[in-house]
């Protein structure tokens, strides 16, 4: 009788352990699944990450060459601008009848309102002619400062831009190495539980 007790126990504790290696088998499977799901999420995150990287540093380079190339551009307005207008203020500055379209400061005079224009027509025609041309430069300078001033901005703000998406990978991936490692501790620790709590086979007594 003593021994029919013994194998109806050993009985038990095998079907028991089949139950938890069953339920432990699940479990793992689960867990892979689980990770295999994480990873991919994580790839396509990091692709699409790293694609929109690319495309931002690509734009960054191209506003580098815009700014590159209206600074270029500033420069070279702005010694045709100053040879041109040396030119028309020496030549206004040996007329006596021109010589008030410049202040003594080196600016546009503006013209006097009461003034009589019947007998110097040609001459104010000649000198609003002058002061039509300067200020088209001086416009053309002044968008080309601005788009210059705008290029900046622009790539300061994409590099900004850069720098969170870069962070947010650096985010990413720690968290999905704290979501793998933890997984995989929480299936050993279930294995290792698992394997304690399994009650040994009693000794076997005297006949």
């Amino acid at each position: 009788m003593q021994v029919e007790d013994k194998a109806d126990v050993l009985n038990k504790e095998l079907l028991s352990t089949k139950q938890r290696l069953v339920e432990t088998e699940e479990e793992k499977r689960q867990q892979e699944e689980e990770t295999a799901q994480l990873k991919e999420v994580f790839r396509r995150e990091l692709e699409k990450a790293e694609l929109e990287i690319k495309k931002t540093t690509a734009i960054i380079a191209e506003y580098k060459q815009i700014c590159s190339q209206l600074s270029t551009r500033l420069e070279k307005q702005q010694a045709a601008t100053k040879e041109e207008l040396d030119i028309v203020r020496s030549k206004v500055m040996g007329c006596d009848r021109c010589r008030d379209l410049f202040t003594t400061l080196g600016s546009l005079q503006a013209s006097s309102p009461g003034r009589d224009h019947t007998s110097t027509e040609p001459m104010d025609e000649e000198k609003d002619g002058l002061k039509e041309q300067l200020r088209h430069l001086e416009l053309e300078l002044a968008q080309t400062k601005l788009q210059l001033v705008e290029a900046k901005c622009r790539m300061q703000e994409l590099e900004h831009q850069r720098g969170v998406l870069m962070n947010e990978i650096q985010a990413a991936k720690n968290s999905w190495f704290s979501k793998t490692l933890g997984s995989l501790k929480s299936s050993s620790s279930s294995s290792s539980s698992s394997t304690s709590q399994a009650p040994s086979s009693p000794k076997e007594g005297p006949a």
